[in-house]
Parts: structure tokens; sequence; C-alpha cells
């Protein structure tokens, strides 16, 4: 409420100040179109920068839509049948399926796949965990992730990164009152879902180009109708005629 009140204030003395002194020189409507020309032509170039970034500045710097994830599919879901490379997933790499990229990928696609890949990792292991401790009894049988060990593969199919995790059981810490578990590794799918990280700066780039070239428009339409700096000869006033020597 606090900030939105902040908002509200600071655009009616900002934009609204220009707009006032507009208007008392060229009247309402044209201090309008005037303002509101100049105000659509600032945002055309604030959510281009947003979208395109500048020399030394990256792009997303502004509104930000969903970022690239993955999507958990089982092996039997209608997606398994869209994306038929996990049946060619034998549970290590090979048949197209590569591991996923090193730790020393810190920049750059590899990167950012990466740390999609550790996302899904991590979420796929703690589904794993949520849903089996719901029927264990035992607290020393229970899943956690000092006894589960996960190795992530990935491939492409049609443009689309699909990737493979298998958890297995592993010895827990000792001390940690926690056995090994005695399932056979499982594997779960997830595809990247590309999301729309652009599509809010898109939206605001192309709304100002459409509200820019409107008020332009109308501004030069109300310009030829009521034109600026034309004077006219006062009534009754004669016309001076230069004497003749």
């Amino acid at each position: 409420m606090k900030g939105a009140l902040e908002l509200a204030i600071g655009f009616l003395i900002l934009p609204g100040s220009v707009f006032m002194l507009l208007a008392v020189n060229f009247g309402a409507l044209k201090g309008y179109l005037i303002a509101a020309t100049a105000f659509f032509g600032f945002v055309i170039m604030l959510s281009a920068t947003w979208t395109f970034g500048l020399p030394g500045t990256t792009p997303l710097t502004g509104p930000k839509g969903v970022d690239p994830s993955f999507k958990p599919f089982t092996a039997n879901s209608p997606l398994a049948s869209k994306y038929s490379v996990v049946t060619q997933f034998s549970g290590s790499a090979g048949n197209g399926w590569q591991t996923e990229p090193p730790e020393s990928a810190t920049s750059g696609p590899q990167a950012k796949l990466r740390a999609d890949i550790e996302t899904a990792k991590q979420g796929t292991i703690q589904t794993l965990i949520t849903n089996f401790n719901k029927t264990v009894t035992d607290s020393s049988k229970e899943l956690d992730v000092t006894n589960l060990d996960a190795q992530a593969f990935y491939t492409t199919q049609a443009g689309t990164t699909v990737a493979a995790i298998v958890v297995s059981p592993k010895a827990p810490p000792k001390g940690s009152g926690l056995t090994k578990p005695t399932f056979a590794p499982k594997t779960f799918f997830a595809y990247r879902d590309p999301g729309a990280p652009y599509l809010p700066s898109l939206i605001i780039l192309g709304s100002s180009i459409a509200l820019f070239t409107i008020h332009l428009l109308a501004l030069g339409y109300v310009e030829r109708k009521r034109p600026l700096g034309i004077t006219h000869t006062p009534a009754g006033t004669a016309t001076r005629t230069p004497s003749r020597v």
C-alpha cells in the first residue's frame, strides 16, 4: 500500500508537473499530447534496453517473466510418447544421452543448463523423499539426502532438452541413525520448458510503440487544425503603406 501510494504521488508530481506547464502554454489537449508522446517515447527506449540490453548492460534488466525450468514427467505418461528419447535411455550415458555439464562450467549456456538440471535434481530427490516417507514408520528406514545418490543425464529432441535423473541408494554417514535403502535405482524424466522471460518487456515495448504512434499522429492532426505561430491582424486596423518621396 505504501509503495503504491509513493508511486502514485511520484507519477503525479513528475509527469503531472510537466503536463501542467505544457497545458499552460499550449492548452490542455495539445499539452497532453506532447507530454504523452514524449513519455511513451521514453518508455520505448527504456523497454528496448530491458529487452535487448546495451553495451555494458545485459538484457532482462527490467520486468521478467517465467524462467526456463525442467518439468517432470513419467516414462508412462503422454509426454513420454512425445519425447521418444526416453526409451533409448539405459541408465547411463550413451545412445545420445550425455552426463550433465561439469561443475567447471561457470558461464554461458552450459552453466545455465547445469544450474537448471541441478534444480530439477534437487526437486526430484525432495519429491521422492516426501512420497516415500509418508508410509515409513521406522525413522531409521526413512529416505534422506544423506542416503540417496542422484545422477543426471540429458539429451535433445526437436530442440527441447530432456533430462533423466537416476536416484540410487547409498550408505549414509556413520552416526546418522539411518540405514542404506534397499530399493533399485529409480529413473525420473523431465523436459526443459523455455518459459517466457522476455514476455513482460516485449508487452511493454509493443504497447509503448503503439501508444507513441497513436499520440504522435493525434498531435500532428491537432497541430494542423490549431497551428501555433500564426498571427492574425486585429479587425479594424489599417494596413500601412510605404510613403513615396
